[in-house]
């Protein structure tokens, strides 16, 4: 009686309350009754007829309240149904394409991140289907998924709205206006209430990257979160960052690292997880930006996912920037990639840096007058990232960098150079003592250049001791090389007037 009530009943809400006590009826008997009165066969049946539409969309209902009343126990069925349910979303009867919204948005409520994994396939197959019936259908589908609890839905949503961005630009437009209604949905799902006013820019940007993507990632810049950003606000959000990363303006790849990195502080990593893929090899370009800023911004954004998500998630990130610096690229690429390692190193943890010191040591003597550079390079940024931490390597490193001053390489003196710098301007005040005596012992070496530059690094030195500022350090080396200038012209003018 209720299959018939479900089926054939004459109005609306008959075959609706026919379907919720079918549902009841067959919770109340258990699992075995579906099979026992074929139940699912006679509602597939129904669903495939195409003489009343009215079969059809009471076998919609079935399903719906079935898969809402027996929860898991239904899901084997539910995988069995999931392309007729693509095709049901094509049937020409308005009422019938709304209940099979419905009760895909019910399906996608109650099943396991496993019974997504398995819709997954099907459903992003008729994407590719030449019906735009069809792909409007998948793309509903897809939409759907954005009723998803919680768990299930972090699972979906980084294959699935790749795909619904894509189908974006589908030359049919109700195709494509399906899928800005399926945006839509994961806008409406999004508990992070910074994300939920940005909502509109970000689907334009999504929409129309080319002209609006800078807009919306100046807008996400200038957002103070103080709230985590769910799985849903990630899958808004990560196809915009990913697209300002892979733009050739400088400033926009910027901006995009800079929220990549802030990101990963306000963000659970099982849900960030999932992007790494594809985000770490475009932060990895904005390394090789030939602008400083970017490449610096990039480094961060870099050292910030590996200190929130830890090193195992990134296997060979260390291995392969340390093949970087040992490659034949440009000079900008070994910088970056230097920074780049010196921020990673430095979200792993002080013991890592100590392991790999000896292999930087070692490189720094290579025979590769590019290698030299490279590690000479990474000396640079160490001390900066590593702070008054890295005062215990001083003794190891110190020593190759006056070593580097009289290298004959111009670009492995440049750098050791700068190296020594920084070196003086981090740790001339708490640890003078650890500086001075080898700065000494250089000023008497037997290169001119080791001499020259150490001079220059004890006047660096004796300047930060003394507390002057850069700025006030600048004006005193003005003021003494007038003066040493003048003393010059007085010798040489005495020297003519005696000849």
């Amino acid at each position: 009686q209720l299959m018939d009530m479900t089926l054939a009943g004459a109005t609306f809400p008959r075959r609706r309350g026919g379907a919720y006590g079918l549902a009841g009826v067959a919770k109340g008997c258990g699992l075995a009754a579906l099979k026992r009165f074929a139940i699912v066969d006679r509602l597939r049946e129904a669903c495939e007829d195409r003489t009343t539409y009215q079969r059809r969309e009471g076998g919609l209902f079935a399903f719906e309240t079935l898969a809402a009343t027996m929860g898991r126990l239904f899901e084997p069925y539910i995988i069995q149904f999931a392309p007729l349910l693509l095709e049901l979303f094509s049937d020409p009867k308005t009422d019938v394409r709304d209940a099979a919204l419905e009760t895909a948005r019910v399906i996608m409520r109650h099943i396991s991140g496993h019974g997504v994994k398995l819709i997954l396939p099907s459903t992003l197959a008729g994407l590719a289907n030449d019906q735009w019936r069809t792909k409007k259908g998948s793309v509903e589908v897809l939409g759907a998924m954005a009723y998803c609890a919680p768990k299930q839905l972090s699972v979906a949503l980084p294959a699935v709205v790749p795909h619904i961005i894509d189908v974006l630009t589908d030359t049919h437009g109700q195709v494509a206006d399906a899928a800005r209604r399926a945006l839509v949905c994961f806008g409406e799902v999004i508990s992070n209430p910074e994300i939920q006013e940005l909502v509109p820019l970000l689907l334009a940007a999504l929409d129309d990257p080319t002209s609006k993507t800078d807009a919306a990632l100046r807008a996400l810049l200038h957002t103070a979160f103080i709230h985590y950003i769910d799985a849903p606000s990630l899958a808004l959000v990560m196809p915009i960052l990913q697209r300002g990363m892979r733009t050739r303006a400088a400033t926009t790849k910027r901006n995009a690292a800079q929220i990549m990195g802030s990101m990963a502080t306000l963000t659970d990593p099982k849900d960030l997880a999932p992007y790494l893929a594809a985000l770490v090899p475009l932060v990895r370009a904005v390394l090789i930006d030939p602008v400083p800023e970017a490449r610096a911004t990039a480094a961060k954004a870099l050292g910030s996912l590996v200190q929130r998500l830890k090193e195992d998630s990134f296997p060979s990130l260390v291995a392969d920037l340390f093949a970087a610096l040992k490659g034949d690229a440009s000079g900008v690429d070994r910088a970056g990639a230097a920074q780049g390692l010196s921020e990673v190193l430095a979200g792993i943890g002080l013991a890592r840096l100590e392991g790999l010191l000896p292999e930087i040591v070692a490189n720094c003597g290579s025979p590769r007058a590019a290698v030299r550079e490279g590690f000479m390079t990474l000396l640079v940024f160490l001390p900066t990232t590593f702070g008054e931490e890295f005062q215990q390597f001083l003794a190891q490193v110190l020593p190759l960098v006056l070593a580097g001053l009289a290298d004959e390489s111009e670009l492995v003196r440049n750098a050791a150079q700068r190296a020594g710098r920084i070196l003086v301007a981090t740790f001339a005040r708490s640890s003078p003592e650890a500086l001075l005596p080898d700065l000494l012992a250089s000023m008497q070496h037997e290169s001119w250049r080791i001499r020259h530059s150490s001079i220059e690094l004890l006047g660096e030195f004796l300047y930060r001791v003394a507390g002057l500022s850069d700025r006030a350090a600048e004006r005193e080396r003005e003021a003494a090389r007038a003066l040493f200038n003048a003393a010059q012209d007085d010798d040489d003018d005495g020297g003519a007037q005696s000849d």
